[in-house]
C-alpha cells in the first residue's frame, strides 16, 4: 500500500486501486464523513476551556459530499476554532491581557452558545398563519424564559457591593422604595459584557442585512472591474439595486425598508422561490424574470463566500437562489437576433445617407466592420489612422470608454464607402477628443448612439422581429463566414474574445500582417450573398 498526497491506494495483484477515501490528516483537522457521503466539521473543545467555551466539542454539519469542498470549508472553520481557542486560552492564563474587543467577542460567542442573545429572539413574519402564530408563542416563551434565568443568575455581579454595605449601615435599605444598587458593568470583564450583550447595551450582530450584503457585493465588483467599461459597471449596480429592492419588499408584503433590514440568514429558499415566482408573472414569456435571478445570486454568494460565519440552525448558510434559475427557460423565451438580408442591408446603408454627418458615419462603421455601437461611439480622434497604407481603426481602452468582458483590443482595417466618407470628415484636432462627439461627450454615449441607430433602421423601413441595429454586427460577421476567413482571423476582425481571437491578437504584425486583416475585410465586402434567409420567403 503506498501513499499519494491526501489519498491512499491499495493495489490489489490484478491491478484493480481501491481509495481509503479519508486520511488521518483530515481526521485530525476535524473533516468527518458519515456512511451517507455527507461531511462534517468536528473538533473536542480542550478541557479546560471547555467551562469558558460552553460545549465540550464544536459540530457543524458542512452541507456537501464534495471532498474539495468539504475542505475549503473545513478549513475556515478550523481557523475559527483555532482563533477562539487562543482568546479563551489568552483568558484564561492572562485574562488583564485582553483587549476590550476581544472581551466582547468572547462574551458574545457565549450569549450565543446560550440561545438569549437579541439576535436569537423568535421572529413572527407579517402574513404567518394560525400554526406559526402558536408555535412563534411557544418559542417566545421559551426565550423569554431562558433570559429571565440569566438575568436572575447573573445580574448579581453588577451589585456595588460597597455601596449596599454603606446602605445597610445608614438604615437606608429599610426606607421606602428603596432599590438594590448597581455598579457600571466594566467591559473587561466577560461576564459583565455579556451581560450587557444580552440586555442589547451592546450592538453585536455579525449577520448583515440585506442592505449590508448589496453594499459589500457592490464594493467588491467595482473593486474586481477597476478598469471595466464605466458604463458597464453604472448599469450593473443600477440593475442589481433595483431588483435586491424589489426582493425586499416582496418578502415583507411591499415593504421595501423592512426588507433591507431583514438578516441575510433569515431569508428563506421558499421566499427566493416565491421571488421567482413573481417575476415570472410579471414577465411572463420572456427570458426576463430568470435572467433577473443572476442579481440576488450573486448578492447572497458573495457575502457567504466573505467567510463571516453565517450559520442557520447549526448549518453553514447555503444561497437561497442557489440554481433558481431555468436557462432551458431563458433560452426558450430569449428573443433571437438576426442578421439583415442583403436588401435590408442595402436599405439601411442608403437611410444612413439622409442623416447628418456623424449619424451616418455611426452606421456605416457598423455596416462595414461590424463593430458594436459602444466601439464607435467611444472612439477617440486619435484610435483611427488614415494616414497608412492600411488605414485601420484601433479598438483599446480609452478615456471614454473601457472595453467590455468580451471585448478585444484590435487593428481593424478600414475599406469601402466607411473608408471613403471618413477621409471627408474634419474630426477635432485634439487626440483625445471624442472622433464623434455628438455621442463621445455624453455620459450616457452608447445609450444615445443606439437610439439613432435604431431609428435609421426603422426609417429605413426594416421592422423585422429580431432586427436591431445590433444585427448589423452580426451580418458583418455572416460575410466574413461566406468568405471563408478563418475563425480565428473572423473573431479578431469583430473584435470578439476568444481562445482563437486572442492568439492572433497576441501574433498580430509578425505571424498575422495586417495585409492579411485587410484581404479578408476586402473579402467579406465582396460578397453580396450571405447567410440562409429562406425561410423568411416561405413566411412572406
Amino acid at each position: 500500500m503506498t501513499l499519494s498526497g491526501w489519498w491512499a491506494y491499495l493495489v490489489l495483484d490484478n491491478g484493480t486501486k481501491l481509495v481509503h477515501e479519508m486520511s488521518k490528516v483530515k481526521q485530525r483537522n476535524g473533516i468527518k464523513r458519515s456512511p451517507s457521503g455527507f461531511y462534517s466539521f468536528r473538533k473536542q473543545v480542550p478541557e479546560k476551556l471547555r467551562k469558558l467555551w460552553g460545549k465540550r466539542e464544536v459540530k457543524v454539519k458542512l452541507e456537501t459530499k464534495d471532498e474539495v469542498t468539504a475542505l475549503s470549508r473545513g478549513a475556515v472553520l478550523l481557523a475559527v476554532f483555532n482563533k477562539k481557542k487562543a482568546k479563551l486560552t489568552k483568558l484564561l492564563d492572562s485574562p488583564e491581557s485582553l483587549s476590550s474587543q476581544e472581551v466582547i467577542q468572547i462574551a458574545d460567542q457565549r450569549i450565543r452558545s446560550w440561545d438569549i442573545h437579541p439576535d436569537q429572539a423568535p421572529v413572527l413574519r407579517a402574513g404567518a398563519s394560525e400554526e406559526e402564530f402558536t408555535a412563534f408563542k411557544a418559542a417566545e416563551a421559551e426565550y423569554l424564559e431562558l433570559r429571565e434565568l440569566y438575568f436572575n443568575d447573573a445580574s448579581d455581579i453588577l451589585i456595588d457591593e460597597k455601596q449596599r454595605s454603606e446602605d445597610y449601615k445608614n438604615g437606608r435599605w429599610v426606607q421606602s422604595g428603596y432599590q438594590t444598587p448597581y455598579r457600571k458593568p466594566d467591559l473587561g470583564k466577560v461576564e459583565e459584557a455579556a451581560l450587557m450583550i444580552a440586555a442589547g447595551d451592546i450592538t453585536t450582530t455579525k449577520e448583515p442585512t440585506l442592505s449590508d450584503a448589496v453594499s459589500y457585493y457592490l464594493t467588491d465588483y467595482r473593486e474586481r472591474n477597476i478598469d471595466g467599461n464605466a458604463r458597464t459597471i453604472q448599469t450593473q449596480t443600477a440593475s442589481t439595486r433595483r431588483v435586491l429592492r424589489e426582493f425586499a419588499a416582496h418578502i415583507e408584503n411591499g415593504r421595501a425598508s423592512a426588507g433591507w433590514n431583514r438578516l441575510v440568514t433569515s431569508v428563506t429558499v421558499e421566499e427566493a422561490l416565491n421571488f421567482r415566482s413573481y417575476l415570472r408573472s410579471k414577465h411572463p414569456q420572456s427570458s426576463t424574470a430568470d435572467s433577473y435571478l443572476r442579481y440576488p445570486s450573486a448578492v447572497f454568494q458573495h457575502v457567504i463566500d466573505r467567510g463571516q460565519g453565517l450559520y442557520v440552525d447549526g448549518h453553514i448558510m447555503r444561497n437561497p437562489f442557489f440554481k433558481l434559475r431555468n436557462k432551458k427557460l431563458e433560452t426558450k423565451y430569449s428573443k433571437k437576433r438576426w442578421p439583415l438580408t442583403p436588401d435590408e442591408f442595402e436599405l439601411y446603408r442608403k437611410a444612413a445617407y439622409q442623416e447628418r454627418e456623424q449619424i451616418k458615419l455611426l452606421v456605416l462603421f457598423m455596416l462595414f466592420t461590424g463593430c458594436r455601437v459602444s466601439d464607435v461611439s467611444g472612439l477617440e480622434v486619435q484610435d483611427i489612422n488614415l494616414t497608412e497604407n492600411i488605414p485601420t481603426m484601433y479598438l483599446r481602452h480609452n478615456q471614454i470608454r473601457r472595453l467590455d468582458k468580451g471585448g478585444l483590443e484590435a487593428n481593424i482595417p478600414l475599406i469601402g464607402e466607411l473608408l471613403d466618407e471618413l477621409r471627408k470628415y474634419a474630426p477635432p484636432s485634439n487626440p483625445i477628443d471624442p472622433y464623434l462627439p455628438q455621442f463621445g461627450s455624453l455620459k450616457s454615449y452608447r445609450d444615445r448612439a443606439s437610439q439613432e441607430a435604431n431609428r435609421v433602421l426603422r426609417k429605413a423601413g426594416v421592422v423585422r422581429s429580431g432586427v436591431s441595429s445590433h444585427s448589423a454586427r452580426h451580418t458583418w460577421q455572416d460575410r466574413l463566414d461566406a468568405a471563408r476567413v478563418a475563425i480565428a482571423e473572423r473573431d479578431y476582425l469583430l473584435a470578439h474574445k476568444t481562445t482563437q481571437s486572442s492568439v492572433v491578437a497576441a501574433g498580430y504584425g509578425s505571424f498575422y500582417p495586417p495585409q492579411n486583416m485587410l484581404h479578408n475585410q476586402l473579402a467579406a465586402l465582396n460578397c453580396t450573398e450571405w447567410g440562409d434567409f429562406r425561410s423568411l420567403a416561405r413566411d412572406s
